[in-house]
């Protein structure tokens, strides 16, 4: 849970993995537990999202569902909550890395949509 002694700190997580490629283009609108996100950016290993949930906690799982913003094309995905940033208000997934449709489908939507 996030206590209000931390609203300008950024949380991290030890195991946090900052070194991946990221992508800002296409914006992936993510739905987690009827809360409404989109990326800042993201890579084939997780998402930095703009926006917290209430009950956001370091390590907790996730699954939720995501694709780029104004299509129809979505996804299911699962991983956790590796860094809690609250002045920028942001919160960093790590995908779990186990769904191969995750895998495909992300390289496919640079390649369709980054450039609209």
């Amino acid at each position: 849970m996030i206590h209000a002694q931390q609203l300008a700190e950024s949380i991290p997580n030890r195991f946090e993995l900052r070194d991946s490629f990221r992508v800002s283009n296409p914006v992936l609108q993510v739905e987690i537990n009827e809360n409404q996100f989109q990326t800042e950016n993201w890579s084939l290993n997780g998402l930095l999202l703009n926006g917290l949930m209430s009950d956001a906690a370091l390590d907790r799982p996730i699954v939720g569902i995501f694709g780029p913003a104004g299509t129809s094309e979505m996804c299911q995905f699962s991983g956790r909550i590796v860094r809690i940033d609250l002045k920028n208000q942001q919160i960093a997934v790590e995908l779990d890395g186990s769904s191969r449709e995750v895998a495909a489908l992300l390289p496919l939507w640079v390649l369709k949509y980054s450039l609209k």
